[in-house]
């Protein structure tokens, strides 16, 4: 048998080794890593809608990383855009974490993938605290959109 023979036959067997492999995948859940076909500067929001009690806030990815935003707060909407920079340093892979502007304030959202219970007893898959420079914090959930 030839080298090249045996490079062949080892590298056929490894493979078929994979396809026939009981190994468990791991869940896509929360803290799943963002898949290689996603590219880099895309945002792992491509659509959300939540809130809480009196407020809610509607985010739609536009491409590259930012998103229009509308927060509606008591009958009063602010709309902007909130920017994806990339995932914080030392954060869980579940929070993502939008800046920008809302209304012209500066603003912050952060969204995790975690199981949370609205106001209305509803589950949802996220938890959401959105952050309005001069507005008081506030805390939700919603429903994130997955690729």
């Amino acid at each position: 048998m030839t080298l090249r023979s045996v490079v062949t036959a080892t590298l056929l067997a490894g493979l078929f080794a994979g396809c026939a492999s009981s190994t468990p995948r791991p869940d896509p859940g929360a803290d799943a890593p963002r898949h290689p076909s996603i590219a880099a500067d895309a945002s792992p929001v491509p659509a959300f809608t939540g809130g809480g009690a009196g407020w809610s806030i509607e985010i739609a990815s536009t491409g590259n990383g930012n998103h229009d935003a509308t927060l509606t707060v008591a009958g009063r909407s602010s709309a902007g855009t909130l920017r994806y920079l990339g995932q914080p340093a030392g954060a869980p892979s579940s929070l993502t974490v939008l800046n920008g502007t809302l209304g012209k304030q500066p603003t912050i959202v952060e969204i995790k993938r975690e199981p949370c219970r609205n106001a209305e007893g509803v589950d949802t898959s996220a938890s959401v605290q959105v952050t309005v420079e001069g507005q008081p914090q506030r805390r939700g959930c919603g429903f994130l959109a997955v690729y």
